[in-house]
């Protein structure tokens, strides 16, 4: 939509009626308050600002354990569990969507890796 009429694209901003971050109950099809926002008057740019809506930082928590062993004076077998992101937090990652009045308007679609584990056996000699 071409409301300021400037040829579409992300310059065309809302109105801003209130603070658009969700104090709780944000989830990825509803991250900041939609109805926050208004369609300004015709041939007019709106006043909302860059930057105003909020990311959630990320959670994670990696745990590794390491297991050294000699066979000798020259041998030695090293074995090595890691675990990423233990908790298994969910990490939504990228920008919500940001052009306002589309049916992707707010919603985050993109999240970062689940709980990984990988094991290791290393033989030195």
């Amino acid at each position: 939509m071409d409301n300021a009429n400037i040829g579409a694209g992300p310059a065309q901003r809302p109105d801003l009626l209130r603070n658009p971050n969700l104090a709780s109950g944000a989830s990825a099809e509803r991250w900041f308050d939609t109805q926050a926002f208004r369609m300004p008057a015709p041939f007019a740019f709106g006043n909302e600002g860059r930057n105003i809506v909020f990311e959630a930082g990320e959670a994670n928590v990696d745990f590794s354990l390491l297991k050294n062993t000699a066979m000798g004076e020259k041998r030695s077998v090293e074995f090595r569990a890691e675990l990423f992101n233990l908790l298994n937090h969910t990490n939504f990652v990228g920008a919500p969507g940001r052009l306002a009045f589309t049916p992707n308007f707010g919603r985050l679609f993109n999240a970062g890796p689940s709980r990984q584990m990988q094991l290791g056996l290393k033989f030195v000699f």
